[in-house]
Formats: C-alpha cells, structure tokens, sequence
C-alpha cells in the first residue's frame, strides 16, 4: 500500500499545503479519500492517474472536502476513464453531486 498526500490542510489551501486529499494505492487499484479543490492539480506532481482512480471516499460534506469533486470526476471521463468509479460518502452525498453536475452541465461526467 502507498499513501500519497494530496492535501494535509483544512478549511483553506495556503502556500505549502493544499485542502484534504489523499491517494491509497493498493495492489491493483487506487482509492481517493476525499477530494478538496485542488486536488487533481496535485495529483500532477504524482504518478496517480484520475482515469485509474477506482473509488473515491468523502469523509463528510464540508467544502474542503468535496470542492475538487466536480472537476475531477470531469476530468476523469475527459482522460476516458471508463471503468467503474464507485463514491462512498454521507448522506447527501448523491443529491449534492447530481445538482451540481447538473447546473454546471456536466452530466455526462457521471454516465
């Protein structure tokens, strides 16, 4: 298992620590623990792939937490990351996304 971490902050991002993230990589796949703004730009500086990503766990519902969601999930189906993305989280989670990726018309994102 390796942890890398994306974002050790809270609440903000400053100049040396971005909002929460972390990659797990396992054998065979890669989870995401939460994914604050930010996070994909972070992932650049790994060698974490969005498309190879497998899951994604949300902590709670708190904007540093769950900002970055959006694009990445984006950027995601843009890399073609067509295998199955499964996202655990609290309660909210699902209606908080769908409304989002709906307003924004990113929709396709989530097919």
């Amino acid at each position: 298992m390796k942890l890398q971490f994306l974002g050790t902050g809270s609440g903000m991002p400053s100049k040396q620590r971005n909002v929460s993230g972390l990659a797990v990589t396992l054998a065979k796949q890669t989870w995401l623990i939460d994914c604050g703004e930010a996070t994909q730009h972070q992932m650049l500086h790994t060698k974490v792939k969005p498309r190879k990503v497998s899951a994604v766990w949300v902590t709670h519902l708190h904007g540093d937490h769950v900002f970055g969601l959006p694009g990445f999930l984006s950027t995601r189906s843009a890399l073609d990351g067509s295998s199955p993305l499964t996202l655990y989280g609290p309660k909210g989670i699902k209606k908080w996304l769908e409304l989002t990726m709906k307003v924004t018309g990113s929709i396709s994102a989530m097919i």
